[in-house]
């Protein structure tokens, strides 16, 4: 495992402090979220029992389970047919009782300053207008509406003749009283049915009414084929419910920045009262300063309960369908959390069943808003966990930043020590040494150290050859010429054979401080070589006729591209390292062979390729061979020694044209191939 890593996990104990600490933030929270919850159950659960027993109209509309649904409206309608001053529906039509044949009746009802208002939509697909010498007739299509109050009961008829329809007309009721007003209405017919319009003066808030549609087959039959009404258990009349009912009871109840609604067993707001916290219904984070900010937004994203959709608890909504509420209708109560407008407040709400022996009728719904972190409500507390925070993860930031200070230093000094050496072993540049009087600085010092001793021995070793040639020269020169006047004289057999010995010795020691010079010669040459433009392809063809004869019994190749091959570099030393290449292929090609010499041209870059059959290369030398000193010869030879410097001078010139040189065995195994791949020497620029 890497040091960095290693430093890291141990870094990490400093983040056992600020997760111990969030978690007790968290155990605090929950603790007193549950408090919260508890005591919103309680004060809901009051309400539950005290508002039906307070309010006599609620109970009555808890009780009603056949009450007709009013909604509140601003304005009295002005009946045309026409529905565009109801606004938005939303409650669930109430559909009426169908005897007979199929057909479908819905109602809504709104209650205005004035007036009950009606809205009745009717399906049917054959309507039967009454005669155009009956305004309203008793066998054609009508609605029949009666209304019960304490005045007692009216009835009114409304159908549809040929001239049209603009009013209910007053009929005599039970009793044998007659209305002596009509009510102002509107048919208006539509694709597969009717929509009536129409509305009732509100004399009594205790108000019933009964409708009742009669679907005829044709004009003027005995009896309807089919009656839709508000019929419920042999009662006809329905009481009226008023939904949206602001209640001074409930205001006087709840405390502040809390909100209280009746709901009914579908759900139905009857009564409403208190409000909300500003801000909960409405964004002001704008308003907020960065600390409460960002408690909540630690809030939010650390420490909240699951939030469920605010959507569903809107304060103008007619109907509550959630998830607690439809729970609490079947006897069983909760509590939900949801995100208010704001980033700093939450909402809580408590949906509670209201019981009529053991029935649920209806649903206490009571609401709060609070902090949306509870635990900053306790500013000392608040403050104290803050703090103790703010140090812990200042600390382990100190910590985590030390550790990856550390780690970029071990990483540059492993960088600087991978490239100090080039891949022949030379010491490139000057290592880069730490002033720090710390550990990583004494490595890094010591490191500088070791290579400054490297690079002396390797120049050493590198200049090692022409000193060698340079010292034995006068020697060898001194033996050789002993040897030549030794022959001279009369020897017997026995010391002549000693004498032959002794010059074909020097003659090999002679030919190694040949090629010890003619290195060191090559060098010096390299590092002054004069680049011209010529062919290459004419060159090596030049070149080649030479080699030819030097094949013997070997197969010499040539291939070279049907065009010319400008290239700007020294064809001497060029030269020179062919000479090599193919001295190398010679000592290892049999008899029989075939040595292959090829030019291939490319983009920027050409490639010269010197072949041979023979055994392949050792799979570890394949890297080494260009290096100085080292050869794969077996070393029996005794007129030729190599030294190991011919495929090094070849390295040498393709470095000097910027290319390189490789040596790899063939895909077939047959032979092993040389290659020179080069771009040409920079071309100097000339002084004018």
């Amino acid at each position: 495992m890497p040091l960095r890593f290693k430093l890291l996990l141990i870094a990490l104990v400093a983040a056992v402090f600020p997760l111990a600490g969030w978690r007790f933030v968290v155990q605090m929270e929950t603790t007193l979220r549950i408090s919260q919850e508890r005591a919103l159950m309680a004060a809901a659960r009051t309400a539950a029992s005290a508002l039906p027993a307070a309010d006599p109209q609620l109970r009555q509309d808890l009780l009603a389970p056949a009450s007709l649904r009013t909604r509140p409206m601003a304005l009295d309608v002005i009946p045309d047919g026409y529905r565009d001053d109801w606004g938005a529906w939303h409650t669930q039509p109430e559909a009426l009782a169908v005897r007979g044949a199929p057909l479908a009746a819905r109602v809504y009802a709104g209650r205005g300053p004035a007036s009950i208002n009606l809205w009745l939509s009717v399906d049917d697909d054959s309507v039967v207008e009454a005669g155009s010498d009956s305004a309203l007739a008793e066998r054609a299509d009508q609605v029949l509406i009666a209304v019960r109050d304490r005045f007692g009961e009216r009835r009114w008829r409304l159908a549809r003749n040929r001239l049209g329809v603009v009013a209910a007309l007053p009929l005599v009721g039970a009793d044998g009283r007659q209305p002596g007003f009509t009510l102002p209405a509107a048919w208006l017919e539509r694709s597969g049915g009717y929509d009536v319009e129409l509305r009732i003066p509100l004399s009594d808030p205790a108000l019933d009414v009964a409708i009742e549609v009669k679907d005829f087959p044709v004009a003027g039959a005995d009896l309807p084929r089919a009656v839709a009404s508000t019929e419920w258990h042999d009662n006809r009349f329905r009481a009226l419910s008023g939904l949206w009912r602001e209640s001074a009871l409930i205001r006087s109840l709840i405390p502040e920045h809390t909100r209280l609604r009746v709901l009914d067993h579908e759900g139905y707001v009857l009564a409403r009262g208190g409000s909300l916290r500003p801000g909960s219904e409405q964004t002001d984070d704008a308003d907020l300063g960065l600390l409460r900010w960002l408690r909540a937004l630690v809030y939010r994203h650390l420490l909240a309960p699951p939030m469920g959709d605010a959507g569903g608890y809107d304060y103008d909504r007619l109907r509550i369908t959630t998830d607690s509420t439809d729970a609490a209708l079947t006897g069983t109560p909760g509590v939900s959390w949801r995100p208010a407008a704001s980033q700093a407040s939450v909402v809580l709400a408590a949906a509670v069943p209201i019981l009529h022996g053991s029935d649920p009728v209806g649903v206490v719904l009571l609401e709060q808003t609070s902090d949306a972190l509870l635990l900053w409500t306790n500013r000392a507390l608040g403050t104290l966990l803050l703090g103790g925070l703010l140090t812990m993860l200042v600390a382990a930031s100190i910590l985590f930043g030390y550790v990856g200070y550390l780690s970029w230093r071990i990483r540059k000094l492993r960088n600087a020590a991978e490239n100090a050496l080039s891949p022949e072993g030379r010491v490139i540049g000057s290592f880069p040494r730490s002033p720090a009087a710390d550990e990583i600085g004494d490595l890094s010092r010591s490191f500088g150290r070791l290579l400054d001793q490297v690079s002396a021995y390797t120049d050493y070793l590198r200049t090692l050859g022409s000193k060698l040639s340079h010292e034995l020269a006068t020697p060898l020169a001194v033996v050789k010429s002993s040897l030549e006047n030794l022959e001279q004289e009369k020897l017997p057999e026995s010391a002549r054979i000693y004498a032959e010995r002794a010059r074909s010795g020097a003659e090999r020691l002679g030919a190694l401080l040949r090629n010890l010079s003619q290195a060191a010669r090559i060098e010096s040459a390299i590092a002054g070589a004069e680049a011209e433009d010529f062919d290459l392809r004419d060159f090596l063809r030049g070149a080649a006729a030479a080699y030819r004869d030097l094949a013997a019994d070997r197969q010499f190749e040539l291939v070279l591209p049907d065009f010319a091959v400008p290239f700007h570099g020294a064809p001497e030393l060029l030269h020179q390292a062919l000479d090599k290449l193919v001295d190398n292929a010679l000592g290892f090609t049999p008899p029989g062979g075939w040595i292959r010499l090829e030019l291939i041209p490319g983009a920027g870059q050409l490639e010269l390729v010197l072949a041979n059959s023979g055994p392949p290369l050792p799979e570890k030398m394949q890297d080494r061979l260009f290096d100085s000193l080292v050869s794969v010869r077996d070393g029996r030879a005794t007129v030729s020694p190599h030294l190991g410097l011919g495929l090094y001078i070849v390295r040498l010139v393709a470095e000097l044209h910027r290319g390189e040189a490789i040596a790899e065995n063939l895909a077939d195994g047959a032979g092993v191939a040389f290659r020179m791949r080069l771009q040409g020497m920079v071309r100097r620029s000339v002084a004018t």
